[in-house]
């Protein structure tokens, strides 16, 4: 078995940068990401994510990027997800704590700087504090995220097919949209394609999606659609652990008064922001033109635009947008979900949304569906 994503010497370099003797993974995402042990709520089947609290697990990783993984000790298939050679099976969180004793013990670190993740459970924490006083513990959260913004081919791979799959859904209830069907009957549709478009498919990220003036984060109520609504399908697949994020809108009828002109906008913005952004370019620079670019076109308004990073997780980390703005370049072969909005009064935002890979020499979309507003 080989690693998908993680790179020893990426992982040497980022924690001697960081001066770290030590990092512990505990998060569902970077467990599978340092060892392939599929612990995410996504995977085939989640009974690690489910069990997590009974049976804990961590991957120990030293300055020289050795791995050492804690798992449920029942789950007698580890050797075959993992490419950690080094073990240990526990039975109780307790028993986590003392395999984690015992790997520092044998690698001799009893004082320096460990890194933990902020999402480390509590009784964790408490534990490292008091068991090695000597030892600094810091924020370990920016070095996975270092390791986790460059893409290996196969993450890029995984991603462009969990694209494709999320557009397939996106289609498949844009093809089943008429005036009488419920917003839940769209996301049985959304789900039934998903899971039947690939074998390898591990389900749903998320289903954002509206109906008309309806709540696009919590669909599901029985809504049912109507001549004249304005809807939108934000889907992410999930394909052997990474996902994808798509959105497009869809009018039932005719497109409303106002929105057609927002969303030729949002295309345009969407564009000037992909054909100015290429590896070295500094992301909040770009941030800042894409904001004066906007006045160009509209001179007041409100909108955003947001490029963020997308892998294991929706959004790994904002590269630039009304969130978070990182004074960093754009490096080859980040995979961005670059999503524009503009708010459009009585119909909310209208906008756009596709997965796109820092080239060499500027970007490679991942989405292939058209960008305009489809109508039925």
């Amino acid at each position: 078995m080989k690693p998908i994503g993680f790179s020893k010497e990426r992982c040497k370099k980022i924690m001697e940068e960081q001066n770290l003797d030590l990092l512990i993974a505990s998060t569902p995402e970077n467990v599978f990401y340092t060892s392939g042990l599929p612990t995410t709520v996504n995977a085939p089947n989640p009974i690690l994510y489910v069990l997590k609290n009974q049976y804990p697990y961590f991957v120990l990783i030293n300055k020289e990027a050795e791995e050492f993984l804690i798992h449920w000790d029942l789950y007698r298939s580890a050797k075959i997800f993992t490419w950690v050679s080094d073990c240990k099976g526990i039975l109780s969180p307790s028993d986590s704590l003392r395999a984690i004793s015992k790997q520092l013990k044998k690698w001799e670190i009893k004082q320096g700087r460990i890194g933990l993740e902020s999402l480390l459970p509590r009784y964790a924490a408490d534990y490292m504090y008091s068991k090695f006083p000597e030892v600094v513990f810091v924020d370990g959260d920016s070095a996975f995220i270092e390791m986790r913004l460059i893409k290996t081919e196969e993450e890029v791979k995984r991603i462009k097919q969990s694209t494709q799959i999320a557009e397939k859904a996106i289609k498949a209830c844009i093809n089943a949209s008429k005036e009488g069907i419920t917003d839940t009957r769209l996301l049985q549709i959304a789900r039934e394609t998903m899971v039947q478009a690939d074998p390898e498919v591990w389900g749903w990220d998320h289903l954002t999606m509206n109906i008309g003036r309806s709540d696009p984060e919590a669909p599901g109520q029985g809504i049912k659609m109507k001549k004249g609504d304005l809807s939108r399908f934000d889907f992410g697949a999930v394909y052997k652990g990474y996902v994808s994020d798509v959105s497009r809108q869809m009018a039932l009828g005719e497109i409303p008064s106002g929105v057609g002109e927002a969303m030729d906008r949002m295309i345009k913005m969407q564009e000037f922001a992909l054909n100015n952004m290429r590896a070295g370019i500094i992301a909040n620079e770009l941030n800042v033109k894409s904001a004066d670019y906007y006045k160009t076109l509209k001179e007041d308004g409100m909108h955003f635009v947001t490029a963020h990073s997308i892998g294991l997780q929706t959004e790994e980390i904002h590269l630039f947008g009304p969130v978070e703005n990182q004074n960093r370049p754009f490096e080859e072969n980040m995979v961005l979900d670059v999503e524009v909005w503009e708010h459009v009064p009585e119909w909310g935002l209208v906008g756009v949304e596709d997965c796109y890979r820092i080239t060499k020499t500027g970007i490679e979309r991942l989405s292939t569906l058209d960008k305009e507003i489809f109508v039925v």
